[in-house]
């Protein structure tokens, strides 16, 4: 049996959580306790920043995005695992289940997507770090692919997702080389200096 804290940068970007009910701390912090459909284990998540009931996507504070898949529910797994750092991060006080109260359909849908390798758009928005108009647009214009399902909710490939992450960093990388290029034609960026110690740093400008 595997114990999955979430940690950031450990793990998918994308978490898709089944048998997954909502913890509340004392101090009014909600957590995702549930089973990992990637890792096949228990897992507990960070904080929950952002929860959408309808589409029954989220974004916890390391910047993962959940995908809660079926009926809220219970997994041994993943009970395990709460049991064994509830004390921990809660500071050993009494927690809550607060899912009905935050997503109150939470028993009555079996299915948000039948598709594993794709995401609604309030997620995705999430994912890229973009506004849900502007991502929108993106869609709109071709540049990312989506289609709408029978709730009406647009859904958007993750591996489309993926590429054009890589895109805009790629484009990124590119304009920090063009900047710092130009700068260094102007006269604004001495790169030598950048490698200097502070002290020595200080005698350059002084010169």
């Amino acid at each position: 049996m595997s114990i999955y804290l979430e940690a950031a940068g450990d793990g998918p970007d994308i978490v898709w959580l089944s048998s997954w009910s909502i913890r509340e701390s004392h101090d009014g912090a909600k957590h995702f306790v549930g089973y990992s459909q990637e890792t096949r284990s228990g897992r507990v998540s960070t904080k929950i920043v952002q929860l959408d009931g309808a589409t029954r996507t989220a974004g916890t504070l390391s910047g993962r995005i959940y995908q809660l898949v079926g009926r809220s529910g219970y997994h041994p797994d993943a009970e395990y695992v709460f049991s064994t750092v509830a004390n921990g991060i809660g500071g050993g006080k009494a927690w809550r289940d607060v899912t009905a109260e935050l997503i109150p359909d939470c028993n009555d849908r079996t299915c948000v997507t039948a598709n594993p390798d794709e995401v609604a758009l309030d997620a995705a928005a999430r994912l890229l770090f973009l506004s849900r108009l502007y991502l929108r647009s993106l869609i709109a214009d071709g540049k990312i692919p989506a289609r709408v399902g029978d709730d009406s909710v647009q859904w958007i490939p993750i591996g489309a997702l993926k590429d054009y992450r890589a895109r805009m960093r790629t484009e990124q990388q590119e304009a920090l080389i063009a900047l710092i290029e130009t700068s260094q034609r102007m006269g604004l960026y001495d790169a030598e200096a950048e490698e200097l110690p502070e002290h020595q740093k200080r005698d350059v400008d002084n010169e």
